[in-house]
C-alpha cells in the first residue's frame, strides 16, 4: 500500500515556502517603509490638516455604512464625494506637498 506523503517532493515545498517567505518579507518592509513616511509627514500636519483627516474617516465610514443602511442610501453619493476630496487632498499633503 503506497502513502500519499511518499510522493511529495519535500524540497520543492520548502523552496517555495522560502520564496513566498521572501515575498512576504518584502511586502513587510514597503508597508513599513511607507507606514513610516506617511507617520513623519503626519508629524506636520496642521489643526485643519487633522479636521479634513477626521473628516475623511468619518464620512469613508458613514459611506461604507450607506451601502448597507436604508436610511443614508440617499446620502451616498454626498458621503462618497466628501470621502474622495478629503482623501485626495490628504494624499496630496503626505506624499506631494513639500512645505516643511
Amino acid at each position: 500500500m503506497k502513502n500519499y506523503l511518499d510522493s511529495i517532493d519535500r524540497e520543492a515545498l520548502r523552496s517555495r515556502a522560502n520564496q513566498v517567505l521572501g515575498y512576504a518579507n518584502d511586502a513587510r518592509d514597503c508597508a513599513a517603509r511607507w507606514t513610516d513616511h506617511a507617520v513623519s509627514k503626519a508629524q506636520g500636519f496642521s489643526m485643519f490638516d487633522f479636521a479634513v483627516f477626521k473628516i475623511c474617516m468619518l464620512s469613508f465610514g458613514l459611506w461604507l455604512g450607506a451601502c448597507f443602511a436604508k436610511f443614508f442610501k440617499k446620502f451616498r453619493g454626498v458621503l462618497f464625494v466628501a470621502f474622495a476630496a478629503t482623501w485626495m487632498y490628504l494624499f496630496w499633503r503626505i506624499f506631494f506637498d513639500d512645505e516643511e
